[in-house]
């Protein structure tokens, strides 16, 4: 069966690692909560897992500390040698979350995790991650910001979303998925432009609309919106290792090493390839 209850799937997302009453610990950074709407310290677990409909399995994660350095409280350390997987994860740490999610994504796929479709927030949506994404050989499946600084190609034209809603609205009555379009999210490599589905659906909370998008274009609006769903399951996977598992809850120790260490051994069951790897 392919139908979208039994399509495997790899999601994406980050989560808040607070280290509120620490002042000296390594990379501590200053991190702003999407739910809170403020900031606070600590650091962003990213984490990437693989769902087949039925199980949930964390496959790999990263703490990473705020990419610009005027949000970081505590500097880098510089001596460490600079060829161990210690430097590694440091200079891994400061990077953006989409580039490091994109290798992320690389690394499970050279390792035989069966996936197709990668499903993330808004907060990772952005065509040029698309792109990379697709570059792997994956799908990107992903809710989309309602912002005028992001565009898409729809009817030859450069248009951002709000935009192209406006352009193909309708009357729906009480329909759950209110219209569905297909744009161009940019080029590859040899000019031709990368197809992409939109499909409009209805937030049941607010009664306005809300936008997801797949690269896989063979997909149906009802698979779209199907899938997308799982999504959730990471949502449940963060709340269960902060209230069973007590990730994230404050500790003494200072180094980054020291700091990401419950992510990589007891707390979270996660199968680490490349710089993430313990020394």
């Amino acid at each position: 069966m392919t139908g979208a209850a039994n399509r495997k799937v790899q999601i994406a997302d980050d989560t808040l690692y607070r280290r509120n009453r620490s002042k000296h610990v390594e990379l501590l950074s200053r991190v702003f909560d999407h739910t809170d709407k403020r900031y606070y310290r600590g650091f962003r677990m990213l984490t990437l897992g693989w769902s087949d409909g039925i199980s949930f399995l964390p496959v790999s994660c990263a703490l990473l500390a705020s990419s610009q350095e005027k949000n970081r409280l505590v500097a880098l350390r510089t001596d460490i040698d600079q060829r161990t997987n210690g430097a590694k994860r440091r200079r891994e740490c400061i990077r953006k979350a989409t580039d490091v999610l994109v290798e992320m994504v690389t690394e499970i796929m050279a390792n035989g995790i069966q996936a197709r479709h990668l499903l993330f927030d808004s907060w990772f949506a952005y065509p040029a991650t698309m792109r990379q994404l697709l570059a792997c050989g994956m799908h990107s499946l992903c809710m989309l910001k309602v912002t005028e600084r992001i565009f898409y190609r729809y009817q030859g034209e450069d248009v951002h979303l709000a935009a192209i809603y406006r352009k193909i609205r309708k009357k729906c009555g009480l329909a759950k998925i209110l219209a569905s379009v297909m744009v161009a999210i940019g080029e590859d490599e040899q000019g031709v432009p990368i197809p992409a589905k939109i499909v409009f659906v209805r937030d049941r909370h607010t009664r306005k609309w809300l936008a997801l998008l797949s690269t896989d274009v063979t997909l149906t609006d009802e698979d779209v919106v199907q899938t997308y769903k799982r999504r959730w399951d990471i949502e449940v996977f963060f709340k269960m290792a902060k209230s069973f598992l007590q990730l994230a809850k404050e500790c003494q120790g200072r180094s980054y090493d020291r700091a990401c260490r419950p992510c990589r051994h007891g707390v979270l069951p996660v199968y680490l390839f490349g710089p993430r790897q313990e020394d």
